[in-house]
């Protein structure tokens, strides 16, 4: 097999039931103020820029600060925008050297569910298994952070 088999093969997927509607949990994603709301995946870590062009082919952009005032930027476009089913984009953390950011692929599908809407995240394309650990407890925050979000908007 491959280096670029392996590579593709390297993907974390999630699933989170939310008790809200799938027009709410999609529509958290599509807003900046919701984003900059819940995006990170610590209490300590939070979106602190979100610039966004909501439709397909679209791109994006967001600024973390991790709690010390460093930001850590992380942008992509849009590839599939299918309300409330589906959303799916690039996820590209900027480097130092552009020769070390890597290309990896968001699609989140909303599912109804009996208590609500089920997400299924999928995040593919991993360079590495220390890269696809990462993103998977930075997801799983993320999602926690969202969840608290939704109870508390109103909505």
């Amino acid at each position: 097999m491959d280096d670029r088999a392996d590579h593709d093969m390297l993907a974390l997927e999630l699933h989170r039931v939310f008790s809200h509607s799938r027009e709410r949990v999609f529509d958290a994603w599509r807003r900046p103020d919701a984003l900059m709301a819940w995006m990170g995946p610590s209490a300590a870590v939070n979106a602190t820029e979100v610039d966004m062009d909501f439709r397909e082919g679209g791109a994006y952009r967001i600024a973390f600060d991790d709690g010390s005032g460093r930001l850590r930027r992380v942008r992509g476009r849009y590839l599939t925008i299918d309300r409330p089913k589906r959303l799916a984009f690039t996820w590209i953390w900027s480097e130092a050297s552009p020769a070390d950011e890597v290309e990896t692929t968001v699609v989140l599908d909303f599912v109804e569910h009996p208590r609500g809407t089920q997400l299924h995240l999928r995040h593919l394309r991993f360079a590495s298994a220390e890269e696809r650990q990462r993103h998977e407890a930075g997801w799983s925050g993320t999602l926690d952070k969202l969840a608290g979000h939704l109870a508390h908007e109103r909505g």
